[in-house]
């Protein structure tokens, strides 16, 4: 089980962090550096509808969530390395899944073309709907 709580300006370093370690990588594949100053700024654009992923008291990841008038939007769904390959990453995606169907809206996300993620949004139901130079742009469709 988890909860979603709020993004607190306590827990800016760790998402930080979480952010480096996790999409690096494809940021320097992609755009050829990675930068700091811009993985804060896209944290302030995001950060009024971040949450932390709960599991008890601690902190298991991140993910945006926004529910918009048309669309939902799933953004940097992300949980740190003891969380994963355990069924959390499903059970989070299910509850959003879950909303989807009874709001009938559809989820919009987006994934760095080479992450391996882009398999684990398939088996939930996502197909590729647009893409550009460096992400799949993937829906879920009540």
């Amino acid at each position: 089980m988890f909860e979603l709580k709020l993004y607190e300006q306590k827990d800016r370093d760790l998402y930080l962090k979480m952010q480096k370690d996790a999409f690096e990588k494809y940021v320097i594949e992609f755009f050829g550096q990675f930068d700091q100053s811009i993985m804060e700024q896209h944290l302030e654009r995001l950060k009024s509808s971040l949450f932390k992923i709960m599991v008890g008291n601690e902190i298991a990841g991140f993910v945006y969530f926004k529910e918009e008038e048309t669309k939902i939007t799933v953004d940097v769904l992300c949980l740190f390395p003891n969380f994963r390959n355990n069924g959390l990453g499903s059970e989070i995606m299910q509850h959003f899944i879950k909303q989807a169907n009874q709001l009938n809206k559809p989820i919009y996300l987006d994934t760095f073309k080479t992450n391996p993620a882009k398999r684990f949004y398939e088996r939930h139901g996502f197909i590729v709907d647009g893409e550009n130079h460096s992400h799949f742009i993937l829906k879920y469709k009540p």
